[in-house]
């Protein structure tokens, strides 16, 4: 689009090129048109044209004043004047101010429209041009950005003997660690949050500050300081114009770890250290952005029976009952204690893994459901170091068991119905026979034990207590059926050939004897 502006002070002119530019290509548009210098001078700077159509001759301020000021304001701007036959002196004065385009009064269509695609060719050129010297001065300086970023790394990660890429300067950085500085190590709730901080971290190059992202979601920024005893203080001042400038637009929350004073790049992974292992306290944190200092510290490592008497008692019996309310029950208790005792954030992490190994080590197949709830790509065991404080490890954690659990739960009670089933069809089918628990559970492929307890879970029953309420029953309908049988003889096909015996479990059962049941 080509904005234009017309200035004359004769109407008929103005409207009359106002018409014939609307006509003449739909990107031109006149954005304002007056009939003095002044008029006109006043709205330039709203309305910044990109090529004005002035006459020369106007009052107030004629047009080779108003050229002048348009140069000043916008000199990127063209013009074009409109130029008597008799005016050549002026349209000459105004050619010193730059100007090389001109109309002759009446204006010609054809010229004008001639004139206007010359002016806008070459204004698009002219753009094109400075929007590619734009892009190759900031791939420049993000190139240069990148490669300071690279060695800072290298010193805070301590791998002094990895190749750096060509063109790093290797006295660029080391020139910053000659004087006192700190490190804040920044820990990202997520990988926006991680992209904002170090878009953060590099507005603040101007006031050498260096910025670099580290592993994992955390931002490494070095403070540097005119005096040793001013570290601290500058540190401080840094975290908070963090805190402030991103607390409202934050897209996650972070917690930062400040490190003490240093001098010198051969201490750069100290300071580093220091402030990841600050950071990482700020997991028993509650507040959305938290600060941790040296005063607060790290935390000492926990005994390790202590992690192991987490994992006994409700804990492992929930596992075992594939008790999905159990074991939330267990986790937040466990996390009770974590939160009074306070372990170091790795022997948290590497405790979270092992609790997993432990609960897929004792319930058949809840790895596979672990497994599915785990995003592509990540070890199950590794899923929970990816964790920003302690209530969302908690979150996490008994989100992962509860889950599974209960898809492991109804998958084996959906399995369970249909198992049982078909042990009921088998005993019916020889009732009357002594059915061992072995010979049972090979003909469903279960464990005698699981058999067992799986049996009283859906019938409310043992096994030896279904056959025996089974025959209790043949016994009662063949004693009213078939007269013709003999009491002894009803016991035999119930599977009971002892006919004393038969009479004493069915009126321990019925509560009568078995004649005496015939005969009612």
């Amino acid at each position: 689009m080509l904005s234009i502006m017309i200035i004359d002070d004769e109407d008929l002119i103005r409207r009359g090129l106002e018409k014939i530019i609307s006509k003449l290509n739909e990107e031109y548009l006149v954005v304002g048109s007056f009939s003095n210098g002044f008029e006109a001078s006043q709205e330039l700077d709203r309305l910044s044209p990109d090529v004005v159509i002035t006459d020369i001759k106007m009052p107030y301020m004629d047009g080779l004043q108003f050229i002048e000021e348009l140069r000043r304001r916008l000199p990127d701007a063209r013009c074009l004047i409109l130029s008597g036959y008799n005016d050549f002196d002026y349209a000459r004065t105004a050619m010193q101010y730059g100007v090389k385009d001109y109309l002759i009064k009446p204006v010609d269509k054809e010229e004008l429209l001639a004139n206007l695609t010359h002016i806008h060719e070459e204004l698009k050129a002219a753009k094109q041009e400075k929007e590619k010297e734009q892009l190759l001065s900031k791939k420049a300086q993000m190139s240069d950005l990148l490669l300071r970023e690279q060695q800072l790394r290298r010193l805070l990660g301590g791998d002094k003997d990895t190749p750096v890429s060509a063109g790093v300067d290797e006295l660029s950085l080391p020139v910053v660690f000659e004087c006192p500085y700190a490190v804040l190590a920044v820990r990202a709730s997520n990988l926006g949050m991680k992209e904002q901080l170090l878009e953060w971290g590099r507005t603040m190059a101007a006031e050498g500050i260096e910025s670099v992202a580290m592993e994992a979601q955390i931002i490494a920024l070095l403070v540097p300081a005119p005096k040793e005893e001013e570290t601290g203080r500058l540190a401080h001042k840094t975290a908070l114009r963090l805190m402030n400038d991103l607390q409202f637009a934050a897209k996650g929350k972070f917690a930062i770890g400040i490190s003490g004073g240093y001098q010198g790049s051969d201490k750069a992974i100290c300071a580093y250290q220091e402030a990841l292992a600050l950071s990482c306290a700020g997991i028993y944190k509650r507040e959305a952005f938290a600060v941790v200092t040296g005063k607060e510290g790290p935390n000492a490592p926990a005994d390790p029976a202590f992690f192991t008497g987490l994992l006994t008692g409700g804990f492992t019996q929930a596992l075992e009952r594939l008790d999905a309310e159990g074991i939330g029950a267990a986790v937040q208790r466990m996390f009770a204690e974590i939160e009074r005792v306070r372990p170091p954030y790795a022997d948290l992490v590497q405790f979270m893994a092992n609790l997993l190994y432990t609960a897929v080590q004792k319930v058949d197949g809840l790895l596979d459901e672990l497994v599915k709830l785990t995003p592509p790509g990540v070890g199950v065991y590794q899923s929970v170091a990816d964790f920003f404080n302690l209530t969302e490890l908690k979150e996490r954690i008994q989100h992962l068991l509860e889950l599974s659990l209960y898809r492991l739960a109804s998958a084996r009670k959906e399995g369970g119905n249909r198992v049982i089933e078909t042990v009921k069809q088998l005993i019916q089918q020889d009732y009357d026979k002594d059915l061992e628990l072995t010979e049972l559970s090979e003909k469903v492929f279960l464990n005698p034990s699981y058999l067992s307890t799986l049996f009283k879970q859906e019938t409310g029953l043992t096994i030896t207590q279904y056959v025996l309420q089974l025959r209790m029953m043949k016994a009662k309908e063949l004693l009213k059926k078939r007269l013709d049988l003999k009491v002894y003889e009803v016991g035999e096909q119930v599977g009971y050939s002892d006919s004393i015996y038969f009479n004493k479990v069915f009126k321990k059962m019925v509560g009568i004897t078995p004649k005496e049941y015939r005969n009612l």
